[in-house]
């Protein structure tokens, strides 16, 4: 690990320092990934909630009618954001888990 070729003084110092920053940045985008998706659901399913609220409270007398088809919507954008949260799920453990070539074990 570290710099390739004949590289000395400053350079290398620089280069050694980047190559552990990039890793590092690695590392904590990997641990949160699943935090990202935690608060992408919680947004979306929030600010649905959220607005069924308000347009049950600018009518009080029809506070049940009119979210009504709304909540259908509310059910479509549940079931695609399940979809979505699945599907980034299976492709950031597919890139944990994927085989690197030339890392095979010596024998």
């Amino acid at each position: 690990f570290g710099p390739k070729g004949e590289t000395s003084g400053f350079l290398k110092v620089i280069m050694v320092v980047i190559f552990f920053m990039v890793g590092w940045l690695e590392v904590v985008s990997i641990l949160f990934r699943p935090i990202s998706l935690s608060f992408r659901l919680f947004g979306n399913v929030y600010a649905g909630e959220s607005i069924l609220e308000a347009m049950s409270n600018m009518v009080p007398m029809l506070s049940w009618l009119i979210p009504i088809p709304f909540y259908f919507m509310e059910v479509l954008v549940g079931i695609v954001q399940a979809l979505v949260f699945m599907l980034l799920t299976a492709v950031f453990t597919l890139l944990i888990a994927q085989h690197q070539p030339g890392h095979e074990p010596q024998h």
